[in-house]
């Protein structure tokens, strides 16, 4: 269910935060507003999202508590030695990116993630990820005169080992045989496209990326990171959901954009379905939703 409401979270979290600050009074009086049959452990079950809300609004809290634990200079080289630590631990942070609790992606996506699984270039330390290169016909006076984008296969460098001086690979996706592109250093020059370079005027050179996740998904995942805390995940799996917020987040936020609150029932399998991402919900809400693994239908009275 995180997926079908993804374009939705910025305002649901907006939502689930004010509603966790309410006072009892007021939840109470939005006890009229729930479905006779309403369940928050069930509704937070079925949309993991708000859970991830809650770990996320978690990590930030302790870190700021950390934060004001320490001076600036050892909080920042407890950050850093505790960031290392986190990043290089790559089966927790596998588990952080496919588990529906916390990153919520596919087995598929973390595969691509790692440079060994895309088009590579491979010396003895390192493998290199090249996907793209962009090759530059020149002038005499090295400017640009035409330009193709070439899928790359594999790459031969010169006696060095650092410029490229031959480029096979494939101008378009869809070809089944590869084409041999000669870089001479005079009359055309090679950018990459993907990867991280240093150009020169006549061809490219590289810095070779390491074996592993790729740097981007350790950024994004590094929202993840408890600082001080070495055992980062055991810590966020034992946490529980709040569910008197993700009942507070239905009436405020939920209810009014179709987002399902219980299972449905067999009979229901058949019912109208919404995604309320493509078709938002019209306000006033005058339907009510069940889950049908993953899709939302209309309840009919």
């Amino acid at each position: 269910m995180k997926k079908l409401y993804q374009g939705l979270t910025i305002i649901a979290t907006a939502a689930l935060t004010a509603c966790s600050s309410m006072e009892i009074s007021e939840a109470e009086a939005l006890a009229e507003n729930y479905p006779a049959d309403f369940d928050a452990a069930v509704y937070l079950e079925i949309h993991p999202v708000l859970m991830t809300m809650q770990i996320l609004d978690y990590v930030k809290d302790e870190n700021a508590a950390f934060k004001k634990s320490l001076d600036a200079d050892a909080y920042k080289a407890k950050v850093t030695e505790d960031s290392i630590a986190f990043l290089e631990d790559t089966a927790s942070l596998h588990k952080i990116y496919v588990s529906p609790r916390y990153y919520a992606e596919t087995e598929e996506k973390w595969a691509n993630f790692w440079v060994d699984k895309v088009d590579t270039i491979v010396d003895t330390v390192y493998v290199t990820k090249v996907a793209e290169v962009k090759l530059d016909s020149l002038d005499s006076a090295g400017a640009v005169l035409s330009s193709v984008k070439i899928y790359v296969d594999s790459i031969v460098m010169d006696s060095a080992g650092v410029l490229f001086s031959e480029i096979f690979g494939k101008t378009d996706t869809t070809d089944t045989a590869l084409t041999k592109f000669v870089i001479d250093g005079v009359t055309t020059k090679a950018r990459t496209t993907v990867m991280d370079t240093v150009s020169t005027r006549d061809s490219i050179s590289y810095k070779p990326i390491p074996a592993g996740l790729d740097s981007s998904l350790k950024i994004s995942l590094s929202m993840y990171n408890l600082y001080g805390v070495k055992k980062d995940l055991e810590t966020l799996d034992k946490l529980e959901g709040d569910t008197e917020a993700a009942a507070r987040q239905f009436v405020a936020f939920g209810r009014d954009h179709g987002w399902a609150y219980r299972r449905c029932l067999p009979s229901e399998l058949g019912n109208e379905a919404v995604n309320p991402v493509i078709n938002t919900v019209k306000y006033p809400a005058t339907s009510l939703y069940c889950d049908d693994n993953g899709t939302a239908r209309k309840i009919v009275k």
